[in-house]
């Protein structure tokens, strides 16, 4: 269970990763550009839609940690889906079919093995292109290399972090370990 103030330490250290992975994701934007435009419009856009987005990703989790119900489970959910979609505006769309099917696939673990399997494959069409179209431009270089695996890693966090909203409802009590046995509570 989380006090109300570890709750809020929490939740700014959601934002101010939010804002780090922004400013990370806006610097592999210009590296991967053929032909760089760098606005502080665009910059300050992209950094508020990631810090917004961990923020919302980070409240969730708390909020679903401390009440249960599947109520607040579906709000949670249709929130959390909302301030995911800045994320996918502009240049940004193309990964939108990638993160809503590895998402699916990931964290909806009573899903069928096989459906989850096929998600992950369709869902990985996209950013094969994208990889192609990088070494297209660049070469098969060290540097290339580079913007791949960054690539891969921006968007693997995404859908790591998007867990609170993608998760189900369960109403399974949560256990707590005390001196090395279960008692449940809620």
């Amino acid at each position: 269970m989380f006090s109300g103030q570890r709750a809020w330490k929490l939740v700014l250290f959601g934002a101010l990763g939010g804002a780090a992975l922004g400013v990370v994701a806006r610097l592999w934007m210009r590296w991967i550009s053929t032909d760089p435009e760098f606005t502080w419009g665009g910059t300050l856009g992209i950094v508020i839609a990631f810090t917004v987005f961990t923020t919302i990703q980070t409240a969730i989790y708390v909020l679903r940690r401390k009440v249960v119900t599947r109520r607040l489970t579906s709000v949670a959910r249709g929130v959390g889906i909302f301030f995911t979609l800045p994320l996918f505006t502009a240049a940004g769309s193309i990964m939108f079919p990638t993160v809503a099917l590895s998402s699916i696939a990931l964290w909806q673990k009573k899903m069928d093995r096989k459906v989850r399997i096929a998600l992950c494959v369709i869902g990985s069409i996209i950013p094969i292109l994208q990889i192609k179209g990088f070494i297209s431009n660049f070469g098969w270089t060290i540097a290339t290399l580079g913007r791949v695996l960054l690539f891969i890693a921006i968007y693997v966090i995404v859908v790591i972090l998007i867990k609170p909203t993608i998760s189900p409802f369960t109403s399974e009590p949560r256990l707590k370990r005390v001196e090395g046995l279960n008692i449940s509570w809620k």
